[in-house]
């Protein structure tokens, strides 16, 4: 139907068209004609405005020289709308649907307070126009519906300084409950109290007579054009979870950086999550596991559970195959990272690794050297006393107390086998609850940790030479 046929079928249009030159006048666009006029929301605020202006004989004049509207502050103009889709077109989101979130100047509440006395009914309201034609826009050009649930969100800001102190009146009348408060904070003023929600609570007292004679109707014309503050677009986080092995040393968990220099020159996070945030093209990821080992200690057997969220996804249409070209891909660059059971996840499922810090058991391997070669005796005691449960006491270690607090924590040792390597060399297995540090279990931290292996080797020196985490025994990421 043409601008005109959707005009004309309007109810009350002559009464609406006998208003429009006088409100045009008066600085109204023609969207704002429209509010002010109480037309519904619906095809009439999508028509162009060159065509509503013509529509009620109104001469428009060159778009170079239109002034703003002085109630929306032309906050409804066809190049707002235009940026808005252009934006989140070049952004490329996957999503179904958008939800649209409006911020407005505090001048708009005065300005429409004010053209409502004018013509003696209320307005249309603007952030529901604003919401309507950017998503019938965003519609039209990106094949998205508007959802008030959906997770992802188009959330706009406008700001007007000229019109900034359209609410001073508010501030100044006798009896204000707006309580101004300045401050300096490294170099800058600032000014607090006058917020939009103390502003629209001093606005809900004053009659009209007050709004009226303290800043006028219609409000006052402007010469500048609202703007677009901020335009943010975010998305509901993308869960990916799996388990990782990390098959050398010296390869820290995520990126182990002090005073500004890297201290590994690989990551378990960005080995895996560099290709999945290309391919899902995120803003950022973290990298979350059930528990982490040191940079020197090997992860082998099944792998760590982890999950690595994906900040802002445009997309999240991933299909299994994507994931696991991901595993096959790092197998054939010899990657000392690799993955294993790569999928999505559901948000919720990711507190399974959290709950599992305290729960899951791990399986250890180490080499570890003692000052003199054990006798069989003393090797078949620690296998004795490895064979039932051993209860631990470790003070927070020299190693981590600069990052720790000082605390004694019991730790549960739930299998322990020593056998010979070589001369003064032995594999040490262990089965320990989750938390204990088994590098200070070995050597005793300076009488730390107890009782430790070298106190069960009868006060022999122990040091752990290598160490390697050969299982994690938690069931993640859970069967889709």
């Amino acid at each position: 139907m043409s601008s005109a046929g959707v005009l004309e079928s309007l109810p009350d249009i002559h009464c609406i068209k006998a208003l429009a030159p006088g409100l045009h006048a008066d600085g109204a666009c023609a969207l704002c004609i429209l509010r002010a006029s109480q037309v519904p929301i619906g095809p009439a605020y999508l028509q162009p405005q060159a065509d509503i202006y013509q529509f009620f004989g109104i001469e428009q004049p060159d778009s170079h020289t239109a002034s703003p509207c002085s109630v929306c502050l032309s906050i409804l103009s066809s190049d707002v709308f235009d940026q808005i889709t252009q934006r989140y077109k070049e952004q490329g989101f996957d999503s179904s649907s958008v939800c649209i979130s409006v911020e407005l100047p505090k001048s708009i509440y005065v300005r429409q307070r004010s053209m409502q006395i004018h013509v003696k009914n209320a307005l249309v309201d603007l952030k529901d126009v604003i919401k309507y034609i950017s998503g019938r826009r965003l519609a039209d050009a990106c094949n998205v519906s508007t959802d008030a649930d959906s997770e992802m969100r188009v959330e706009c800001a406008f700001s007007h300084q000229e019109s900034s102190t359209d609410h001073q009146f508010l501030i100044d009348r006798e009896g204000s409950s707006i309580r101004l408060k300045s401050f300096r904070k490294k170099g800058v003023d600032y000014t607090t109290g006058d917020s939009l929600g103390a502003v629209l609570a001093e606005l809900e007292k004053c009659d009209d007579a007050t709004v009226a004679s303290n800043f006028g109707s219609p409000p006052p014309l402007v010469k500048s054009f609202a703007e677009i503050e901020s335009l943010v677009f975010k998305r509901a986080s993308l869960f990916v979870g799996g388990r990782y092995l990390k098959l050398e040393r010296n390869i820290s968990q995520t990126p182990f950086v002090v005073d500004g220099k890297r201290m590994t020159e690989l990551s378990v996070s960005e080995v895996i999550g560099e290709p999945i945030k290309t391919l899902v093209h995120c803003d950022s990821y973290n990298l979350v596991g059930s528990g982490r080992e040191d940079a020197d200690v090997r992860m082998l057997g099944d792998g760590r559970p982890f999950y690595i969220e994906c900040i802002n996804p445009r997309i999240t249409r991933v299909s299994q195959t994507q994931l696991t070209q991901i595993e096959s891909q790092l197998v054939q660059e010899n990657s000392p990272v690799q993955c294993r059971l790569l999928q999505l996840i559901k948000p919720e499922n990711t507190k399974i690794i959290k709950e599992g810090e305290e729960n899951k058991t791990k399986h250890y391997c180490a080499l570890v050297w003692f000052a003199t070669v054990l006798s069989k005796e003393t090797l078949d005691e620690i296998n004795r006393l490895g064979s039932s449960e051993i209860v631990l006491r470790q003070n927070t270690p020299i190693r981590v107390l600069h990052r720790r607090s000082p605390l004694v924590r019991p730790r549960k040792l739930l299998r322990l086998e020593a056998t010979p390597v070589e001369g003064h060399f032995y594999r040490v297995r262990i089965e320990s609850e989750a938390g204990t540090y088994i590098k200070e279990f070995v050597h005793g931290d300076l009488g730390r940790t107890s009782p430790s292996l070298s106190s069960m080797a009868g006060g022999i020196v122990a040091d752990i030479l290598e160490l390697d985490v050969e299982n994690v025994s938690l069931d993640f990421p859970p069967k889709n």
